[in-house]
C-alpha cells in the first residue's frame, strides 16, 4: 500500500511542482515516473535544509510490472545514477542538481537517502520531468449551451475560406507560446530565489549553532581555568604559612 501511495504521488507531481520530501535520519523515500520510450528524463533535486546539504541518491529504470501494478526491479532494470550529491556545483551552489537520461519506455524509479546522517532531519525537493509532448491537433473548445454551439459552428464554417483569419489564429497561437515560454521563466526564476533563500537561511542556522556552541565551550574553559587558578594560589598560600608555623 504504502508504495503504491508513492507511486500514486509521483505521478500527480512530477509534472507540476517539485515533490517535498522530509527525510529523518537513516530514512529513504522513493518516487516513480513513466517516461515514454525516446524521451529524454531530467531528475532535479535541491535539498532545502538539514547537516551539510548532502543526500544519497540513485536512479533505476526501466522497471517492470509486478502482480499488483507496482513498479519493481526486472530482469531490463538498470541503474543509472548512485551517488552522494548536494545542491549543484560549488560555483552555484544554491542551484538545483540535475541529471539527464535517455528513456527506454518505462517506470524509472528515484530514491533519496538520507543514511549517512544518524541526527538531523534532512528536507528535500524531488521533480521528475519528460521531454515527450502531448500534441492536439484540435484547438480547445470551450463548451456553451446547444443554441451558442451551432452558432459557433456556423460561424466556423464560414470563416474557414478566409486567409486573413488564419493568419489572425497564427498570430494569436504565436503570442500564447511566447506567453507560456515566458512565465515558465518566471517559474524557474522564483524556485532558483526560493531555493538561494533556502540554502543562505540553513547556512545561518548551521554558523549560528557553531557560534553557540564555540561560545559555550570558551566559557567552561574561562571558568575551569579560573577554578584552576584560585585552588592553586589557595593551596600554595597555606603550604607556605604551614611551613613558617613549623
Amino acid at each position: 500500500a504504502a508504495a503504491a501511495a508513492a507511486w500514486w504521488v509521483a505521478a500527480a507531481s512530477a509534472g507540476g511542482m517539485p515533490l517535498g520530501l522530509d527525510l529523518g535520519p537513516l530514512a529513504t523515500r522513493c518516487v516513480h515516473e513513466f517516461i515514454p520510450q525516446d524521451a529524454d528524463g531530467t531528475v532535479e533535486l535541491f535539498v532545502e535544509s538539514g547537516g551539510k546539504l548532502e543526500v544519497h541518491m540513485t536512479i533505476e529504470g526501466p522497471m517492470a510490472t509486478g502482480w499488483d501494478k507496482i513498479p519493481e526491479a526486472g530482469e531490463s532494470t538498470a541503474m543509472l545514477f548512485d551517488k552522494v550529491i548536494s545542491n549543484g556545483r560549488e560555483e552555484d551552489f544554491d542551484d538545483s542538481f540535475l541529471f539527464s537520461f535517455k528513456s527506454d519506455g518505462g517506470a524509472y524509479r528515484v530514491c533519496v537517502s538520507n543514511d549517512m546522517n544518524r541526527v538531523a532531519n534532512k528536507v528535500v525537493q524531488v521533480d521528475i520531468r519528460s521531454s515527450a509532448k502531448v500534441i492536439s491537433e484540435n484547438p480547445i473548445k470551450i463548451s456553451s449551451d446547444p443554441k451558442k454551439a451551432e452558432e459557433a459552428r456556423l460561424a466556423k464554417e464560414e470563416a474557414k475560406g478566409s486567409e486573413a483569419r488564419q493568419a489572425e489564429v497564427a498570430v494569436l497561437e504565436k503570442s500564447i507560446r511566447r506567453l507560456k515560454r515566458g512565465l515558465r521563466k518566471v517559474q524557474q526564476q522564483q524556485q532558483q530565489e526560493r531555493h538561494r533563500q533556502a540554502v543562505h537561511t540553513a547556512v545561518n542556522q548551521d554558523s549560528n549553532n557553531h557560534m553557540v556552541l564555540g561560545s559555550l565551550v570558551e566559557t567552561v574553559v574561562f571558568v575551569a581555568t579560573a577554578a584552576f587558578q584560585i585552588i592553586f594560589v589557595r593551596n600554595w598560600f597555606d603550604g607556605k604559612a604551614a611551613k613558617q608555623w613549623a
